[in-house]
């Protein structure tokens, strides 16, 4: 069971990023910190999030722990106009069970090497493939360059992302504008949801705020009668 929470945990953390928007200019990333709150087993877990901009590019780090379980993940990357690229990527879980996972960015070498339950894999190089946490950079980054062309959001946004063996397609389609109630006050997001086939159990969404340059506000992941949600409590954005 802890497992299956955790899993769900980094699911909701990383999958909802997306790319294929461009812009004249490119579109810099505001560094900031953000405190979410989610529960895992009925227990209340803090998730501190914080984006730095470096010499090489930006360091994104999200951490979060309890009396059951630490997660702790950390990206690095770099701005190829607005796109993202991946510099490398680290995620582990220490509980009752361990999980390790690793992504390593090798352009030069033509070639994306990704760890997962113990085992490598080797992908063929491919511009747009996105880890598990800088893909939600890559969310902000497509959404700012949006507003800077239209005022309507994108209808559909796609993305990949790497996780082990498999590259994975996944798209987000918008289902419209909602007034959320946080610690901050209230917040204006756009909602979106990730398309799933007809017969699929699961049903994820994703809730961001244009005030707080599309800073996630709320994730939601509903599985097996189950429902898990991540929500914001705090951030240096200012809106």
């Amino acid at each position: 069971m802890l497992k299956s929470v955790a899993g769900t945990l980094l699911l909701l953390l990383g999958s909802m990023a997306m790319h294929g928007v461009s812009a004249s200019e490119p579109t810099p990333l505001t560094p900031y910190k953000a405190t979410y709150q989610t529960k895992a087993m009925g227990v209340k877990v803090k998730i501190k999030r914080e984006l730095l901009s470096t010499e090489d590019g930006y360091t994104l780090t999200s951490n979060g722990s309890s009396m059951l379980a630490k997660i702790q993940e950390s990206a690095r990357f770099k701005l190829m106009g607005e796109q993202i690229q991946g510099i490398d990527y680290q995620y582990q879980l220490k509980s009752v069970v361990r999980r390790k996972r690793e992504v390593i960015f090798l352009p030069e070498a033509g070639v994306i090497k990704s760890l997962k339950k113990g085992d490598w894999t080797e992908h063929r190089w491919s511009e747009g493939v996105l880890d598990q946490l800088s893909q939600q950079e890559q969310l902000r980054l497509d959404l700012l360059a949006a507003a800077s062309a239209s005022e309507v959001p994108p209808g559909t946004l796609n993305f990949k992302v790497v996780d082990g063996p498999r590259i994975k397609d996944r798209t987000l389609q918008f289902v419209g504008t909602e007034t959320l109630k946080t610690p901050m006050g209230d917040v204006e997001t756009l909602h979106y949801k990730q398309l799933r086939s007809p017969e699929a159990k699961r049903r994820s969404a994703i809730w961001v705020a244009p005030s707080l340059d599309y800073l996630m506000v709320l994730t939601r992941h509903e599985e097996d009668d189950s429902t898990i949600e991540i929500r914001l409590e705090s951030t240096t954005l200012a809106p």
